[in-house]
């Protein structure tokens, strides 16, 4: 239980931050930037927790959240000059990805989830939040643009199920989350994507320039 406790505030912090640098970049004030790197960080959870009726969601008793996410906020804000805005918020939010998939996959497995609703739980706790972040922010979620993102928590959670089993939770968490975060730290690096149809024609991504858009 302290192992999943460790990854969430991980994965609040990491994902609060990706939501302040979002923010930034959109040019909001400290009110807009504090919300987004909230909602960021707490949106999948919410979700989650609201979907599967387990009553009020953590978040709202848990005020360690609260506060890693405002010291997530500051730090972003102080360090606003010197941070390579792409670089960093790509590490983050895939770092957040991988975090908070196991995670919610680990918390899902002792709750004795079939396998249908162990992925779902899984996958919304992870892409929830930066969903909703994406929706403010003005731009098309991530998930939505044909990258390997809510297919890398799918995989990374699918994996988690089939070999936790056999070689224990840390060691499965551990090679899970690595799994994760390199799936889509490559992709995006090498510019891999979903196959799109576009004319009629299914089209297969290999080496795509991206677009900022």
């Amino acid at each position: 239980m302290e192992l999943i406790l460790f990854l969430e505030y991980i994965g609040v912090f990491v994902f609060a931050a990706s939501g302040a640098i979002r923010a930034i970049e959109r040019k909001m004030d400290f009110f807009g930037i504090l919300t987004l790197a909230t909602v960021t960080a707490i949106g999948g959870g919410v979700i989650r927790d609201v979907v599967t009726n387990i009553g009020v969601p953590a978040f709202f008793s848990d005020y360690t959240s609260m506060l890693i996410i405002l010291l997530s906020t500051i730090l972003v804000i102080i360090f606003r000059g010197t941070i390579k805005w792409k670089t960093t918020f790509l590490v983050l939010d895939a770092s957040g990805l991988a975090v908070f998939t196991i995670a919610a996959a680990m918390k899902a497995m002792e709750l004795h989830y079939n396998f249908l609703t162990f992925i779902f739980v899984s996958l919304i706790t992870a892409i929830g939040g930066g969903v909703i972040r994406d929706i403010l922010a003005k731009q098309v979620p991530t998930i939505l643009k044909r990258e390997i993102y809510a297919v890398a928590s799918i995989i990374g959670a699918s994996l988690f199920w089939f070999i936790s089993p056999y070689l224990g939770t840390y060691l499965s968490a551990h090679l899970c989350l690595g799994l994760i975060f390199i799936i889509r730290l490559v992709t995006y690096y090498y510019h891999i994507h979903l196959p799109y149809i576009e004319n009629g024609q299914i089209i297969f991504c290999f080496n795509e320039q991206k677009s900022d858009n």
